[in-house]
């Protein structure tokens, strides 16, 4: 069996330009990460290509992969399900997100952010497609980029107007131009790049 998605170009925070590239490219590295499960938990892509235009108007991008079978962990976790079955599904979502985590990803893949492919087929950075803003050239500076992106969202907002009331915004400017190297200094992990499953349920 198989499914065709499409992008829905009207989505709203979601940068277009490398949606589906980003999403085909982590695919591609997941299903590495975690080629020793069994039954695979990957869908296997078999054809795709990136939102564009053709004359006048926009074309979705889509992507024709396997058709994955599973349930919702909510529905997983049911009243009729023993406790040892339950035990048991955290423990295989640890070892799946561990893999994901653990897997080395290519040197081509050299700032924080999303991922497209480049001319040659390599998985390279880009923009982040939840942001639209990147890559970025550290994990800090991920951090600052997208809490910069999200104020500009809030000055533009009518009704959050920018968080300026009261002093808030000059708190959150002032954190992030003085205060976020601090939380990032001692952090160990600073250097490394994994994939991320931002939906893991």
């Amino acid at each position: 069996d198989f499914i065709l998605r499409l992008s829905n170009s009207d989505a709203e925070g979601l940068h277009q330009e490398t949606r589906v590239q980003n999403e085909v490219g982590i695919l591609t590295l997941a299903s590495a990460a975690l080629r020793h499960i069994e039954p695979a938990v990957v869908p296997r892509v078999f054809g795709w290509s990136g939102a564009g235009r053709d004359r006048d108007r926009d074309r979705p991008g889509w992507i024709l992969e396997e058709l994955m079978p599973g349930a919702p962990l909510a529905e997983a976790f049911n009243e009729t399900m023993s406790l040892e079955k339950k035990r048991g599904i955290p423990a295989q979502m640890t070892g799946v997100l561990n893999a994901l985590q653990d897997y080395p990803l290519p040197e081509s893949i050299r700032g924080w952010g999303g991922v497209t492919f480049d001319d040659g087929g390599a998985i390279v950075s880009a923009a982040m497609i939840s942001v639209g803003a990147g890559p970025w050239t550290s994990f800090e500076e991920s951090y600052r980029g997208r809490l910069k992106e999200k104020l500009s969202i809030a000055d533009a907002n009518l009704y959050l107007q920018g968080w300026r009331a009261n002093g808030v915004r000059e708190r959150v400017d002032a954190f992030i131009e003085h205060g976020l190297g601090a939380q990032f200094s001692n952090l160990a992990s600073k250097q490394d790049k994994t994939i991320i499953h931002a939906d893991f349920s």
